[in-house]
């Protein structure tokens, strides 16, 4: 011992520095065997139990065993206690656990195991750390098999800590175990022993750490050995004999006396269960499950939720954001995790481990298909399949239990929200205290350099009076000292600095909560993900249904109120509220719509084009008419300038003329004066058909196209018109649309909740109120209501018939909006303006409807000023406003060419400004 942990002093000079070289190159491996012995040798030194004392009474006579219940799926169990992990695809990530047939409730009593074999194999990319793991201890036999996560287990792991309740405790331990180590963990529980209730270590004989005591949650409580592991075997040794003997005596739990233990009974049944549990979504079917649980632990779960609680208490972390609560996502970022292997090696080896199972999905047991395929998994006769129905009403039971799960949910959220604003409110009042000191440091400073330069200020005084003094000394003068005044020595004000009280942080309790009368009424919880995605239940919700015998179900079993007929009607109701509230998420359009909606863009493209076309012919007219009366009003100053000429030529001759013939003349001048109209060239114009425009009677015509000399009805439309009859139509073919594509009379039609869903679906692009100038869809639905409407049941219908032969109704409903709109803005209300917005490549400022002075009432005054420049005219509104705005323009830019730089039929110049 001398010669292994020899003490070095500070006096002990006489060490060489070749020792020192000696000890730094000294291999790690026999400094560790070092440290190890030594800590060996103190620890048995120390070593306070003693020899177990024999005890008269009576042995348990059952062998002590794992059952299967009592372990994870993962568990491969040979004869001789020989534990050894599943190891192919993701599952040899998980723990294994396995917890014995006997517990113990008194005495003192050990357990041994021995790591037979380290599994070693190549791994690419990440996996989970550390790589091997076994963990020792005791548990409940209500406990988790998993330890370290809960208040009811406690172990020692490979790493040198102690696990209880998810907290972790260094024991300092020198190493870890490896292969060929047995390790012997030994329980006391003898009140009359130094080391009552508590729990040891030890390695190959020799112990490892200090009796750690016990936690009060695990006193009085029967404990049963167990065990965790991940890539190693172990065998078990419960006894008689240790095969590696302890400093002293110890039984075994094999040989612990009936009176210190209980036995957990092996399953009496060759018969097993395999229930279903069929719930409607968000109606309690996961608080239902873990009430079970609670009531049948000798139930194993078989769902996605519980492989992610398993990797979880693998210490993999499982991934943070998921979407639903029946079938989370596998996002470990190990490969063998995320391919579903696990999940596929469950299914294998549920057939295979005589237990009873739940097999826990929400959305496939109540789907026939994969009902049955579940079912034929199971096709031992020893396993009894059996239909749990739960719907309807709860009973007394579970509404009981549903409000204190509500309560304390709401107290978590509350004390969340405490802890948030207390850590807040210590955060101000850190920076606050920061900040006034950082203020007194610059006060403390600032009194400091004022001190200083008064300091300075009488030392100069004095020396300047010393210097008089010594001068007049020299003189030979006498300088009378002036008496000094006494004054009164005031005291320098010194800031009484506060001694800042540290407040007494009084440790608040959070705010207790309580449910409120509305929250009570509340029949099932809201967890906080959905028990199935939105998109996928959509998508399937229509195909559920209840099991039944036939199927190969063994029994139905029903839960709550609705039993037989009555679950049937429960499920078919839930089914036709859905139908009313959920989308269509699979609706494709028919090709009904498609032929409709690729009619109405031809029809609509001509309407475009026709309305460019009169433009063009009405700024034709209006340009040659301008040129005309320019011509003849040039025509007719030149005739007066001749005539004026003529006049005063005559007039100089008057003077030398007889007065007689002064009659005759001025007849002359009079008949020169006349301008002959022929020389004005002015050519015949041709009537046109005059048009009463603005009184027409809109829905008496018969084609929109020409009503009256080639002018159409939709002349005066600008983008924001052509605009809000597409959106007219669009609704309107839409409504009739989605009642064919659906095919389901119990769908009455498209909820306004999920209008812009469809719209998107139908037309390929969405669909944004505020585009339009309004804040929501119901806004929306008021700019088209001489379309559409939405019902009491807000569903959206059209006011027209779905098979239309005249489309041009259409062209009528928005000219008669725009006429009712301008009507209303020339009476100053100004919210009658489509303010649409989104437009793309229309110009600013350029007007489409009819000036004053032309050949109907509706197209008046166009000498006054021509469009502006820019691809299309786009209205008094504003730029132009979607997609077939672009259309019109490229019409017009094969049609014909005007303005400066661009195609433009009305050339350039000031706007039209018309109404």
């Amino acid at each position: 011992l001398k010669s292994i942990s020899k003490p070095s002093f500070p006096a002990d000079r006489s060490r060489s520095s070749s020792s020192t070289m000696a000890d730094a190159v000294e291999p790690a491996a026999k400094k560790q065997k070092t440290e190890d012995e030594t800590a060996e040798v103190k620890a048995e030194a120390e070593e306070k139990e003693k020899d177990a004392k024999a005890i008269k009474g009576e042995k348990i006579k059952e062998p002590v065993v794992f059952h299967t219940n009592d372990t994870t799926m993962n568990v491969m169990l040979s004869s001789g206690g020989l534990l050894m992990p599943l190891s192919d695809g993701g599952i040899r990530h998980l723990f294994a656990g396995a917890r014995a047939s006997v517990g113990l409730k008194s005495g003192r009593y050990m357990f041994e195991a021995k790591i037979v074999e380290m599994v070693m194999r190549a791994e690419d990319g990440p996996k989970p750390s550390p790589k091997h793991v076994l963990r020792l201890g005791f548990s409940t036999s209500q406990s988790q098999l998993l330890m370290g996560h809960g208040a009811t287990d406690i172990c020692f792991d490979m790493e040198g800590f102690l696990l209880h309740d998810k907290k972790r405790s260094s024991l300092g331990l020198p190493a870890r175990y490896g292969k060929g180590n047995v390790l012997a963990v030994l329980i006391n529980l003898d009140k009359a022993s130094p080391n009552a209730f508590t729990i040891s270590l030890f390695k190959d004989g020799k112990r490892a750490c200090e009796p750690q005591p016990l936690p009060e949650s695990l006193h009085g409580k029967i404990l049963f050995p167990t065990i965790n592991y991940r890539n190693v075997a172990v065998s078990v040794n419960f006894g008689s004999s240790p095969q590696v003997a302890l400093p002293f005596t110890c039984n075994m739990v094999q040989d612990a006396y009936v009176s210190h233990s209980s036995v957990t009974a092996a399953e009496s049944s060759s018969e097993f269960e395999v229930i279903f549990p069929c719930c409607l979504p968000e109606q309690g079917g996961f608080d239902w499950l873990d009430m079970f649980k609670a009531k049948h632990p000798n139930y194993t779960e078989l769902s996605d939720r519980m492989i992610l609680d398993w990797a979880e208490k693998s210490g993999i972390s499982a991934p943070k954001l998921q979407t639903n609560n029946d079938k989370p996502e596998f996002r470990f970022g190990i490969s063998d995790m995320d391919d579903l292997s696990i999940r596929r090696m469950i299914q294998c080896m549920a057939s295979l481990q005589k237990r009873n199972y739940i097999i826990m999905e929400i959305r496939g047991n109540l789907s026939k298909e994969t009902r049955v395929a579940s079912l034929g998994h199971f096709f031992d006769d020893a396993f009894k399949k059996r239909a749990y129905v739960v719907m309807g009403t709860p009973d007394a039971e579970f509404k009981k239990k549903n409000l204190e799960l509500m309560l304390k949910d709401k107290q978590e959220q509350s004390d969340a929200q405490f802890k948030k604003e207390k850590e807040e409110a210590a955060r101000k009042k850190a920076l606050e205290k920061k900040q006034k000191d950082a203020e007194k440091a610059k006060k403390k400073a600032e009194k400091e350099r004022q001190k200083k330069l008064e300091e300075m200020k009488k030392a100069a005084e004095k020396a300047k009076k010393e210097a008089e003094k010594k001068k007049a000394e020299a003189e030979g003068r006498t300088i009378e000292e002036e008496e000094e005044e006494t004054k009164d020595v005031e005291m320098e004000e010194e800031e009484v600095e506060e001694e800042e009280v540290d407040d007494v942080e009084v440790e608040e309790e959070a705010p207790k909560v309580t449910l409120t009368a509305e929250e009570k009424k509340v029949t099932f919880r809201k967890l906080p993900l959905p028990d199935i995605p939105e998109q996928l239940l959509n998508t399937s919700f229509t195909k559920f249904s209840l099991p039944e015998l036939d199927e190969g179900f063994d029994d139905l079993h029903y839960e709550w109120s609705a039993k037989g007929p009555q679950a049937a009607q429960t499920l078919q109701k839930w089914v036709l509220e859905r139908k009313l509230t959920s989308r269509v998420e699979d609706l494709a359009p028919s090709m009904w719509f498609k032929t409709k909606w690729a009619a109405w863009q031809k029809l609509f493209h001509q309407w475009q084009s026709k309305q460019m076309e009169y433009r063009s012919k009405v700024q034709k007219k209006a340009t040659e008419k301008a040129q005309k009366e320019a011509k003849k009003q040039q025509a007719l100053k030149l005739a007066e300038a001749k005539a004026a000429a003529e006049k005063a030529k005559k007039e100089a001759a008057e003077k030398v003329e007889p007065k007689e013939e002064e009659e005759k003349e001025e007849e002359e001048v009079k008949e020169e004066e006349k301008v002959d109209p022929m020389q004005v060239d002015e050519e015949e114009e041709e009537e046109e058909e005059a048009v009463d425009f603005e009184g027409l009677d809109i829905f008496g015509v018969d084609e929109v196209d020409d009503i009256g000399g080639g002018m159409p009805l939709y002349k005066d439309f600008g983008s924001e018109d052509w605009t809000l009859m597409t959106l007219c139509f669009e609704l309107h073919l839409m409504s009739h649309a989605f009642k064919k594509d659906c095919d389901d009379a119990d769908r009455k039609g498209i909820i306004l909740e999920h209008l812009g869903f469809y719209y998107n679906r139908y037309y390929s692009k969405p669909l944004t109120a505020k585009s339009y100038g309004v804040e929501n869809d119901t806004e929306l639905m008021a700019l088209a209501k001489d379309c559409v409407f939405v019902n009491k049941d807000k569903v959206l219908e059209s006011l027209l018939d779905e098979e239309i032969e005249y489309p041009q109704v259409f062209v009528k409903i928005a000219e008669e909006s725009r006429r009712h709109r301008a009507l209303l803005v020339d009476m100053g209300d100004e919210s009658a303006k489509l303010k649409f917005s989104g437009a793309s490549g229309a110009a600013k400022g350029v007007a489409v409807g009819g000036a004053k002075g032309t050949d109907s009432k509706g197209a008046k005054g166009q000498t006054k000023g021509t469009f502006g420049k820019g691809p299309v005219a786009v209205g008094p509104m504003g730029p132009a406003a979607m997609n077939p705005m672009a259309a019109m323009a490229n019409m017009a830019n094969m049609a014909m060419k005007g303005g400066k730089g661009g195609f433009m039929p009305f050339g350039k110049g000031k706007s039209w400004k018309g109404k």
